[in-house]
Parts: structure tokens; sequence; C-alpha cells
């Protein structure tokens, strides 16, 4: 049965429940002694994670750095960590989410980051060569980083923690913030406690209902442990207890910011090969024929290392009806507003592109069903509730969408996928559920 992920689990006995809760996420987990571990034999490209338990096992600095510092993949510490400014790790105390949240966050990174080289490579295909590829800025140096906080010692001690070369600018209003989000670029936000009356997790709800915003990671630093899923409840990215996490504080940016980088890698890769024949015209998204020539690797990729890979369909049903009784060119920029719609809120490391008609198809690698699901909500909701403009009429327009989902099969062609997808054979479990 295909997964998202493959987790090496590492401990000094049997971790049954945490096993079986990762299972139930869609991973596929196996369990090593920390004793019989032997990093060049255990550890291959087909781990995805290593997750180390240091309950009962005395880490140190040069045994992190000699067995777990190189492997191929991740490593995720539970317990204490020697080197927090370099592994990830989470506390014995760690709520269920932020497992989870940390969890999904290093695997995603990876693939993002495999995904990028994967779509150079098809993209070199149709003649964009390798200079003209811009590749992710992974160094926390000259980052733009918004703190928002009136607390002097906790916003010296997060300045510590920071490079000192990232340009770190504070806001002592959550009112002030917003507007600076809404002017400037930043490529990552620290916010201070709650707030009082919980103002700074409104905040982050505002972000994250912002079209612009709504990607930027988010962090907490709390004084408070029982704070822990208030905040993943309300959107943050990740969170750090103050004082007993800060030395985590960098890593934790460093992850969700290379996250974003690769996303805008992404982004700059489509651009770059806009001139090249592998985009649709009324949409401006990848074309159907550049889909299938990356879906092939895809495919490939995916059933070697039994990963999900699912397949999307959004239709503009409606879209015969906008033509007949408002012409062609009204219906060709309703087309392109819901494709930037779908090209700006899809994750980075999903691909999308026109099949036909009023049909989009959106890819997405190592995803399984309920997660794809979770991914698309936003997609969904969004284009169900915009009103496209169209030159020539004082009033919007309404795009009827609809949304299906199909996980590939072994052996299934992308077409069959999307045949599932669009609706014509899908149970009522697997509709899409729209969240308005």
């Amino acid at each position: 049965m295909p997964v998202s992920a493959h987790i090496l689990i590492i401990a000094d006995h049997e971790e049954d429940t945490l096993k079986n809760h990762l299972v139930q996420c869609g991973y596929a987990a196996t369990y090593c002694s920390y004793a019989t571990f032997d990093a060049s034999k255990m550890v291959t490209e087909t781990h995805d994670l290593v997750l180390l338990i240091a309950d009962g096992v005395a880490l140190s600095q040069a045994e992190l750095q000699s067995r777990f510092e190189r492997l191929p993949c991740p490593v995720l510490i539970i317990g204490d960590n020697p080197l927090p400014e370099k592994i990830q790790s989470i506390p014995e105390s760690y709520c269920t989410m932020e497992l989870e949240k940390r969890i999904a966050s290093l695997i995603r990174l990876q693939v993002m980051r495999r995904e990028f080289f994967r779509r150079s490579e098809t993209t070199g295909k149709y003649g964009l060569g390798a200079e003209e590829v811009s590749t992710p800025d992974l160094c926390l140096q000259e980052k733009k980083i918004l703190l928002v906080g009136a607390q002097s010692d906790t916003l010296g001690t997060i300045l510590l923690q920071l490079d000192a070369r990232s340009k770190a600018h504070v806001c002592q209003t959550v009112e002030a913030a917003m507007v600076e989000l809404q002017e400037k670029r930043f490529d990552a936000v620290i916010i201070l406690g709650t707030g009082q009356g919980d103002v700074n997790l409104r905040l982050c709800n505002d972000i994250r209902a912002d079209s612009k915003l709504f990607n930027l990671p988010v962090i907490f630093v709390l004084d408070y442990e029982s704070n822990r899923e208030a905040a993943y409840v309300h959107g943050a990215s990740d969170i750090v207890v103050n004082p007993a996490e800060m030395d985590n504080l960098k890593a934790r940016a460093a992850l969700l910011i290379q996250q974003a980088e690769y996303r805008y890698s992404l982004q700059r890769l489509f651009k770059a090969s806009k001139p090249l024949p592998l985009t649709d015209g009324p949409t401006g998204l990848y074309s159907y024929g550049f889909m299938r020539a990356h879906f092939e690797t895809l495919l490939k990729d995916h059933l070697a290392e039994g990963k999900s890979l699912s397949v999307a369909t959004l239709s503009i049903s409606n879209l015969a009806d906008l033509n007949g009784k408002h012409g062609y060119p009204a219906g060709d920029h309703v087309l392109r507003q819901v494709g930037n719609v779908v090209s700006h809120l899809v994750r980075g490391e999903d691909i999308c592109c026109r099949y036909k008609s009023g049909q989009f198809v959106i890819v997405l690698p190592s995803t399984g069903l309920e997660d794809a699901r979770i991914a698309l909500n936003r997609v969904y909701g969004v284009s169900r509730m915009t009103e496209f403009s169209v030159p020539g009429l004082d009033t919007p327009v309404h795009a009827v969408v609809e949304m299906g989902l199909a996980e590939i099969e072994d052996g299934e062609a992308l077409d069959d996928a999307i045949k599932r997808g669009n609706g014509t054979s899908l149970t009522p479990r697997d509709k899409l559920a729209a969240t308005g």
C-alpha cells in the first residue's frame, strides 16, 4: 500500500503506540533498537526521516555528529538534543499536533527538494539551460524576519538566537505588524506569546486568511507549554517554548524558511520557462503536454519508492454558459483568473495544468487522499467563493467549480486517474469536502 513517507524509529525499546500513530497518519514506520543501529546499513535513500527517541539513551554531541548528522535523510529527536542548532527535536512533553507538524515539515522539505530538481530536469528537455535555473537560497543570512511583541527580554534572546546577519524588524503591536506584512515581503514572522486576550492568535488567523500571506512561516515563542495546541489550531507553523527550547529557534526557523525558498524557486523556474512551449495560453499554467512528460518521471519515482501520488481535478462546469452568454473572450478571462487562483494556492511541490476546456489538473507528490483533501480545501473554497471580473461587464461573474480527487493506482495511466478524479466514478466518501 502506498504511503506518504518511510520513517525509521530508533529507540531502546519498541514504540508500538508511536508506530501505530504514524501508520494512521499515512506513513510506513519501522523500528530499530539503538544498540543495533548501523547508519551505513539501516538508513538508505528510501528512508525519509529518522525518528530518534532519546528517552533512556545518553546522547552526546560527538555521537550525534558521527552517527546521525550526516545521514541521507533528516533526523528528529524526541527528548534532549545536544545539537539543537543542527538537528531538529521536540521535547518529551510534546503535544500530538506538534509531533505531526514537525514530521510533516521535515518530510515536506524533502519532497519539495526532490520535486525542484525533478521539474528542473523536465524543463531542461524543453530547452531551459541549467544556468537559467535559480536554486534556492537556504541560508538564514539576509532573511527578513518580523518580530511581533513588546517583551524586551524575550526579544533580546530571540535576536541572539537568530543569525547575526538576519534582517530582523520589530513591531510592538498587532496592528502595526499587519500593516508591515501587507506592505513589505518578509521571510518569516516570530510572534511573542499569545497576546493579551489572544490577540496574537487572532493575528495568526488573519495571516492565514490573507491570500498573499497564508504561506508565510509563523513561529510562536510561548511562555507556557499549555498554549502549544492553541497556537497550532490558530495556524502556527511551529512553536518554541521560552526559555527551555530557545536553542531550537534557529533550526526551526531555518526549516520553514527553506520550505518557502523552494516554493519561490519552483515559481521562478516556471517564470523562466514561460518563453518555452510548455505553458497553456489561456490560463498561463503548465500545458497538459508538459504535465504528461513530467508525470512519467513522477510516477516512476513514486512507484519505485512505494509513495502515494494523488491527482485532483477542478472543473468550471458553467464555462459553456459563460461563453454563450458573454462570449468566448469572457470565458477566457475567467479561465485565466481561475488558473491564477489555483497556481497561487497550491503547495509549492504540487504541479497544476490546464487539461481541457474548463478543467484543470493538480498532481500532489507523496500525498495520500486525506492529506490531499486538506491541501486542496483552500483551493476549492476560494475558487468557489470568488467572483471574477470581465472587461465590458459591469458586474462580476461566478464560476461554478467542482472538484474531484483520486490516488494513483499501480499501473494506472494519468488519463485514467483524471477520469476517476473528475467525479465520474467517485464514491460519496471520495468527494472533496468544501470549506466555504
